[in-house]
């Protein structure tokens, strides 16, 4: 077992289980900053107490170096294509959300109408056409998300990888 002053780590059969001040088991989360794209970092996780939350702020890096070159223009470049994607996402869900408010605020108005005269509105089938294509565009546009994240992830990892084995060449 590795100690320093504020923290230690616990070497598990599995990973590194880093410790923060309070002695609990640290949280690894990933920094989306423009200097620090997709690099991960070790942060306390926190405790609820009797009045509220409490943290001790531990922070340190997860991994060992910045991300440069290729990969930090990737990264860049995916974090601006993921956060297009969700606005995208959100406004589709919002004409949906208003398509559908429409379909029945017009279904139920023309439906009252055509009860008394036994005709069908015509509206009301363009407007679920709408709304259905307006989905499957959320459905297609989630499951990109999905892949750019992905994608995200196996760079991080890549990343990782690579400096480990290049830090392991120059120890040996």
């Amino acid at each position: 077992m590795a100690q320093s002053s504020s923290s230690f780590t616990i070497d598990n059969k599995k990973e590194k289980v880093m410790v923060c001040n309070c002695n609990f088991e640290a949280k690894v989360l990933q920094a989306w900053t423009v200097d620090n794209p997709g690099r991960r970092f070790y942060t306390c996780e926190g405790r609820r107490v009797s009045n509220g939350y409490q943290t001790c702020n531990f922070f340190r890096w997860y991994d060992v170096e910045k991300p440069h070159g290729w990969q930090y223009t990737a990264l860049l470049g995916a974090k601006n294509v993921m956060r297009q994607q969700r606005e995208e996402i959100s406004n589709l869900q919002n004409q949906v959300r208003e398509l559908s408010l429409e379909n029945v605020r017009i279904g139920g108005a023309v439906r009252l109408e055509n009860e008394s005269s036994g005709q069908t509105p015509p509206d009301s089938d363009l407007n679920c056409e709408a709304c259905e294509a307006l989905r499957g565009e959320i459905l297609v546009l989630n499951e990109r998300s999905m892949v750019y994240r992905n994608v995200l992830i196996t760079l991080a990892v890549g990343f990782t990888v690579v400096i480990c084995v290049f830090m392991g060449i120059l120890k040996w």
